[in-house]
């Protein structure tokens, strides 16, 4: 890995900085970019493997410090400005890393809960469940054609990093997903605001959860080959949940029963 010899210092322009700013605004298959300390930090210690790495010289001491230079096969010091300029985010914290896209094997439905979204479009709650999938033991994530991409700067930011501990599958169809479980013996359920309240809910495992967006909600046709519809019940007039927080719950409830 990189060592101080090693770190190659970047002018304001040069072929390196101009494709930086390419895959950063769109980004290349097979890589994710990550912005931030704490992001980086936590790639370091799950293990994943910094294929390059940018800084601004005013962290030089956190590089020393944090184990990046260890974790990182390449290296680059640029201006803070260039950086700024150049991140994912508004405010820069000054190191941008590219990691590789993990790779997962499917998920061959032997058991726990997987859940299967539908077209949710948003980064950040596409992110704040594959983050709330990971924390609360979940088996994987399935994502539907049209979901957000969950390597986007802004879906692992949303995911606090989460996409490189879950397994995650892209534009699987629903009926690929249920023909799986069902295949295992399995059940499944979608979320729906009339379904059985969740108190009673005690689905057996292998399970398939069927999320659907905000709005949207789930497909109609698809909410029909679920085996039953579960929903949280609500108080003071509110009739609904950010999806994110609604699948967390349910994740939470599936683990405790």
């Amino acid at each position: 890995m990189a060592d101080q010899n090693d770190i190659e210092r970047l002018g304001r322009r040069g072929r390196r900085l101009k494709d930086l700013r390419k895959r950063v605004k769109s980004r290349r298959d097979g890589e994710v970019i990550v912005d931030g300390r704490r992001l980086i930090s936590d790639l370091v210690r799950w293990g994943v493997p910094i294929r390059e790495l940018y800084l601004v010289p005013e962290i030089s001491g956190e590089f020393e410090s944090m184990g990046w230079r260890e974790a990182a096969e390449s290296v680059f010091e640029l201006e803070s400005s260039v950086l700024a300029d150049i991140a994912p985010t508004k405010t820069s914290q000054g190191v941008l890393a590219i990691a590789g896209e993990p790779e997962w094997p499917a998920w061959s439905a032997e058991g726990g809960v997987a859940l299967w979204l539908d077209r949710i479009q948003a980064p950040g709650n596409v992110g704040a469940i594959v983050r709330s999938a990971a924390g609360l033991g979940a088996a994987g994530v399935l994502l539907s054609p049209g979901c957000a991409d969950p390597y986007g700067a802004a879906t692992v930011r949303g995911a606090a990093g989460a996409v490189f501990r879950i397994p995650i599958e892209r534009n699987v169809r629903a009926s690929e997903a249920i023909d799986r479980v069902k295949s295992a013996g399995g059940t499944v359920w979608a979320t729906d605001s009339r379904g059985q309240k969740i108190d009673g809910w005690r689905p057996s495992e292998p399970c398939l959860l069927l999320v659907g967006a905000e709005g949207a909600g789930l497909d109609p046709v698809v909410a029909e080959l679920a085996d039953g519809t579960v929903a949280i019940s609500m108080s003071r007039g509110i009739e609904s949940l950010n999806v994110a927080v609604a699948t967390g719950i349910l994740l939470q409830h599936f683990r405790s029963v």
